[in-house]
């Protein structure tokens, strides 16, 4: 090879594609771009949900160890669930960033020791990815669910208080059906 030419066999974007869709071609490779911004406000939300989920856990824990005053109405337990959901909001929020930003943003590689990077976020495809948000979204939803169900049997209990059970067995069916095709 000559100066920096190509070889044949190796294609070139100038080359391969006709005039008018080159220009759609690297118009359409940009929304790599758009990738940086999910991935930048997934993680700041994600960071948002910690620092008030956080909040909440911190006075659910000030209640505790005061004591409830005579006043307050307040359940420190359904405190900490909600805290728990809004850190698990968090979880899936860092996921679908580190993730994206795993897919679109960093170059392919087939070995997965080359980025250091946790084996949960060993994915190859935008499917994987998928599964690892699906299985993420079922968790948060049956903590999600705890503090719902509890205040509602506390209560009356009515036939409402049944559809994110249902909503939650209904994905998880999808889920393993979807593993198992």
């Amino acid at each position: 090879m000559q100066g920096g030419d190509q070889r044949d066999d190796e294609p070139r974007l100038d080359r391969d594609v006709p005039g008018r869709h080159r220009g759609l071609l690297e118009q359409l490779l940009k929304v790599r771009y758009i990738a940086i911004v999910v991935v930048i406000a997934a993680i700041m939300h994600s960071l948002a949900f910690l620092v008030l989920g956080g909040r909440i856990a911190l006075h659910a824990y000030l209640v505790i160890a005061r004591g409830a005053a005579g006043g307050e109405n307040v359940r420190p337990g359904l405190e900490l669930l909600h805290s728990l959901d809004f850190l698990l909001i968090a979880l899936v929020l860092l996921i679908l960033g580190l993730g994206v930003f795993k897919l679109f943003l960093l170059p392919a590689s087939t070995d997965h020791r080359a980025y250091k990077l946790p084996t949960w976020l060993n994915m190859d495809t935008f499917s994987d990815l998928k599964v690892l948000l699906w299985e993420t979204i079922l968790t948060a939803l049956v903590v999600f669910g705890l503090p719902t169900l509890s205040s509602d049997l506390v209560g009356k209990l009515e036939w409402t208080a049944l559809v994110l059970p249902a909503a939650i067995m209904l994905l998880s069916l999808g889920l393993y059906f979807m593993k198992k095709a």
